[in-house]
């Protein structure tokens, strides 16, 4: 599934209509990025993500322990071993659980 990349929200707040894929930067009070300081994630960046359900539903993540690296087009991708554990799991209702990478938007599971 192809995501889409939302723009950029104070932290705290959620850009409106999210769907199952879409990804965004949370950004502090001084509306810079949001950064951590986290020994598996290599860019310092926190990033949103509506991880994909089974049902197509979407559960609602933020990656801060996972290596995120954005792209020239404004993509994202979280790739296997590029950084500590880095594979995505999210659990959302009934069960349902994503796992996996997204490579250039695209999300795939494990």
């Amino acid at each position: 599934m192809k995501g889409r990349r939302l723009p950029d929200t104070p932290s705290g707040d959620f850009p409106e209509g999210i769907q199952a894929g879409d990804y965004w930067k949370p950004l502090a009070d001084n509306g810079e990025p949001l950064t951590v300081s986290v020994p598996g994630n290599l860019t310092s960046g926190v990033w949103w993500v509506a991880a994909p359900m089974p049902s197509g539903s979407f559960a609602l993540g933020r990656l801060t322990n996972h290596t995120v690296r954005e792209e020239d087009d404004g993509t994202i991708s979280v790739r296997p071993g590029d950084g500590s554990s880095n594979s995505i799991l999210l659990k959302g209702a009934a069960g349902q659980e994503f796992h996996g990478y997204i490579e250039h938007g695209e999300w795939s599971g494990a």
